[in-house]
């Protein structure tokens, strides 16, 4: 007799954790509850008045700082500009020979100032410079000139020769005294002196006495050469910029002659 097998039993399948009683509301129920929760910050508790003042200050700071770095920065651009240029003007005005000008300039009690421009202007510093007319040395004297001084210095005698003016120092010297000379006897106008230096002083005497280049015959209104007004503004400029870098001390007042 055949006996029937038994029916296969069915497995219970194991419930998941989503599935057992009470998980499967729990963890959800949670993270409801903290999804939910207010967001409970320090800047939402502030007053909204007080919130305004708050972020206009802050506004007001944030451009206080860009305005300060804006004008820091301008002016150090500034500075440095301003750096460049004085570095080029000074390379423009060497100064060479600065004791022998200063020792110089004070015995004619002059402005080393304007004896550095003349020389400047003159001869860029170049103690064998000679010009088309024979002038020779730093401060340009001509051959006439130079025996004239050398005799008012009781210096033209048997040793005295026109190549002299090619030592610096025998060159300012002269030139120096000569200078001190024009500028006794125009009283120390610098204007009259540079134009004597570069015309002769008869011609500034011939123009003082003209009312078209002076109005009073004692201030030069007008120079009335071009190459003689063109010379004058370069030194009195070149002046400036030596008494701003290398002589800034009071310009000494003339001699009594």
């Amino acid at each position: 007799m055949n006996t029937p097998s038994p029916a296969p039993r069915r497995r219970r399948r194991a419930p998941q954790a989503s599935e057992q009683p009470g998980a499967c509301q729990t963890a959800p129920r949670r993270r409801a509850q903290a999804g939910h929760a207010p967001a409970d910050s320090a800047f939402a508790r502030i007053p909204t008045p007080a919130r305004i003042v708050l972020i206009t200050l802050c506004v007001a700071l944030f451009f206080t700082c860009a305005v300060g770095i804006t004008r820091s920065y301008l002016q150090a651009q500034e500075e440095r500009r301003r750096l460049e240029a004085e570095a080029a003007e000074r390379a423009q005005h060497p100064l060479e020979y600065a004791d022998l000008i200063v020792r110089y300039a004070n015995e004619q009690q002059i402005d080393p100032a304007l004896v550095s421009a003349v020389i400047l202007c003159e001869s860029s510093f170049d103690p064998q410079a000679e010009s088309h007319l024979g002038a020779r040395g730093l401060m340009q004297l001509m051959e006439d000139t130079a025996g004239w001084v050398a005799h008012k210095l009781d210096e033209d005698g048997e040793g005295y020769s026109f190549d002299l003016l090619y030592s610096p120092e025998t060159n300012i010297r002269f030139g120096t005294w000569y200078l001190g000379y024009l500028s006794r006897r125009f009283d120390g106008d610098a204007t009259k002196v540079v134009c004597a230096y570069h015309a002769g002083q008869g011609n500034v005497d011939a123009w003082l006495k003209n009312p078209e280049y002076s109005s009073d015959g004692v201030t030069l209104d007008v120079i009335p050469t071009q190459d003689t007004a063109t010379y004058a503004s370069r030194v009195l400029r070149a002046r400036d910029v030596y008494r701003k870098y290398y002589f800034p001390a009071a310009t000494p007042e003339p001699a009594v002659p």
